[in-house]
């Protein structure tokens, strides 16, 4: 077998380092691409919309401390929503329905099981909150607001480990200021790398919220809706109209190149806030995973560059070579096509001589 000549081993060494940003861009489009469905809580809207042909957004309100809403607030904005669908001229499908929404508040919680207490930090929920975090159940089953009786939590494992010492603890009892209430399950955490790093870890339970607003009085502090969305921008303009002092955003889209490009170009400025709102983890988490996704485009970009330049003088260099050669190609054929016609053209005249003659 023929070796390599020295000239063609320094031309392969010369592309070897397009060759590995190439690769670099590569994987960091496809961890771009990844990123955004790491979050189950992100996506809702896909989930809810199912086979369906309508389009629908999911979108969150998140309140400044101080300034949250009340339960009468949210049945209030439950109707506006029906009326901007109706206004809209969109009618839910036979057994289904165009929207549906989620809302929570938190609070510190005293909680006893049979081998400890401790004080807790207690989301209290209402609508579907667990269609919209489905966390794993690791026993029994989740809170739902048509419960008849909201006297069930849910603990996560690591409450559940420090109050009974297991988690297999579906119909036993926590006591809360002397008063007992049925444990519905128990879950694990989102365990994606951004819950990871915006959840502190500490033990938590969840609680119907009208439940926890009796035992300890709180607003709600961040409310969720995924709505049918005809046009671009309908569900987050219903949310920004309905909750004017939140801090308003379309969870559906928000990891998209355009999205993520915009957090480039402006780096920075949503740290910069004086909204007074502390988001709760999984937004935190959507944060973070933004922030992540955008820093993943951007070294895409910057080691894509290089490769791109040289990608287009090879191009350039291909297109002058071609051009070059062309120009002899062609006046070359040109000319033996033209000869091929004023040879057929002096036979044809040969021919009507003789034949004359």
């Amino acid at each position: 077998m023929r070796k390599p000549s020295k000239t063609r081993i320094a031309k392969i060494i010369a592309h070897l380092p397009h060759c590995v940003l190439f690769l670099l861009c590569a994987a960091c489009l496809v961890i771009f691409g990844r990123i955004g469905n790491t979050l189950v809580s992100q996506q809702m809207a896909e989930r809810y919309r199912g086979g369906s042909e309508t389009r629908f957004a999911q979108v969150s309100a998140y309140f400044p401390i101080g300034k949250g809403v009340t339960l009468s607030d949210v049945y209030k904005f439950r109707q506006s929503v029906e009326k901007a669908l109706t206004d809209a001229s969109l009618e839910a499908p036979e057994g289904g329905n165009l929207w549906v929404d989620a809302y929570s508040a938190e609070a510190k919680i005293t909680v006893k099981g049979t081998k400890g207490s401790a004080s807790v930090t207690t989301l209290g929920v209402g609508g579907d909150w667990f269609a919209f975090h489905p966390l794993q159940l690791r026993s029994g089953g989740y809170l739902r607001e048509t419960d008849l009786m909201h006297d069930k939590v849910v603990l996560d494992e690591t409450l559940a480990w420090k109050l009974f010492g297991g988690v297999e603890l579906a119909g036993m009892t926590v006591t809360i200021d002397d008063k007992p209430y049925l444990v519905a399950g128990v879950i694990s955490r989102e365990d994606d790398f951004a819950s990871r790093k915006a959840y502190s870890g500490e033990a938590g339970m969840f609680m119907y919220y009208d439940t926890l607003n009796g035992i300890s009085e709180t607003n709600v502090s961040c409310y969720e809706l995924v709505c049918a969305n005809p046009i671009s921008g309908f569900a987050l303009d219903i949310a920004e109209t309905g909750f004017t002092d939140a801090v308003t955003l379309q969870n559906t889209g928000r990891f998209s190149l355009s999205s993520a490009f915009g957090l480039i170009l402006n780096f920075g400025e949503r740290s910069i806030s004086s909204e007074g709102v502390v988001f709760p983890y999984w937004e935190n988490a959507a944060r973070y995973a933004e922030d992540y996704a955008a820093l993943m485009l951007a070294l895409a970009v910057l080691f894509g560059l290089y490769p791109l330049y040289f990608a287009v003088r090879l191009l350039v260099g291909l297109f002058k070579r071609l051009k070059k050669k062309l120009s002899v190609v062609i006046p070359a054929f040109w000319e033996k096509i033209s000869d091929n016609i004023r040879e057929r053209r002096r036979l044809q005249l040969e021919k009507k001589s003789n034949t004359k003659s």
